[in-house]
């Protein structure tokens, strides 16, 4: 019975996660365009008919359809499948981690958040300020859920837009041009309330190896020169939040080298 039971639960979670995945579609899309993400009834952005019932299914539905409208025929493109697989997967990786908790309930909505800002920043270069705004009190939420104290959460917010505000201005002192967004300076203030104060630097690690495997990447697909940063600084903190172990083990890798 309890064997059963971790498989149902980790099945509706799963089941969960696609939903909220579809969501993700739909913010990524609308955001951009200043339109509503909570009221207004989903449509094709081809020929505009209202999708009813049988056309929501996360994923089911795009290989029913064969990737194409049913209404009108044109291609829905792969990343929506893709993202709302990537968000069910998530949702059920962390069942297996923290179980049907608190904890897992805002690291979910994180990793939702987080993925509405990697497909606006991949396809618009830009972070819009509503995702701010609701990183801000999960992540106030979330240390107050596992005990992290309020001054290092300070602490971890002032490093983080400092070190931000730093390489923006830094960089358009040095090379006379914008490297650093401002979306992402407010980012990494708001990574900072998220982290805390010690791992900021391993989150800085990270997101530079995924930067240079991004920009790596961006030229390979012949996307141009300039490559938005934001999905790189997404991945590593939810990877240093996700997996906490991960940072220790980062300021503990002197042992290993000896």
């Amino acid at each position: 019975m309890q064997a059963l039971r971790v498989v149902a639960e980790f099945f509706l979670t799963v089941c969960v996660g696609l939903s909220f995945g579809s969501f993700v579609t739909l913010a990524s899309y609308r955001l951009p365009l200043g339109e509503d993400i909570v009221v207004k009834p989903s449509r094709c952005p081809k020929c505009d008919t209202k999708l009813g019932f049988y056309d929501l299914w996360p994923v089911l539905t795009w290989l029913v359809t064969l990737g194409r409208c049913r209404y009108c025929k044109a291609a829905v493109p792969m990343r929506y499948p893709l993202t709302e697989l990537a968000t069910g997967i998530m949702f059920g990786v962390l069942y297996f981690k923290y179980g049907i908790t608190f904890q897992s309930l805002l690291l979910a909505l994180l990793w939702v958040v987080l993925m509405i800002m990697i497909v606006v920043d991949l396809e618009h270069y830009i972070i819009p300020d509503q995702l701010h705004y609701v990183l801000l009190p999960l992540g106030l939420g979330y240390n107050a859920s596992i005990g992290t104290p309020w001054d290092d959460v300070l602490n971890g917010f002032m490093l983080g837009a400092g070190i931000g505000l730093t390489l923006h201005f830094g960089y358009r002192y040095l090379r006379g041009k914008e490297g650093l967004g401002f979306g992402d300076v407010k980012f990494m203030a708001l990574a900072g309330i998220w982290l805390g104060l010690k791992p900021i630097v391993p989150f800085l690690f990270f997101a530079g190896i995924f930067g240079v495997a991004t920009g790596l990447l961006w030229r390979a697909l012949k996307k141009g020169p300039i490559f938005p940063f934001g999905p790189s600084l997404a991945v590593a903190l939810y990877f240093c939040i996700t997996f906490p172990e991960v940072s220790n083990l980062f300021w503990n890798i002197g042992q290993f080298v000896k």
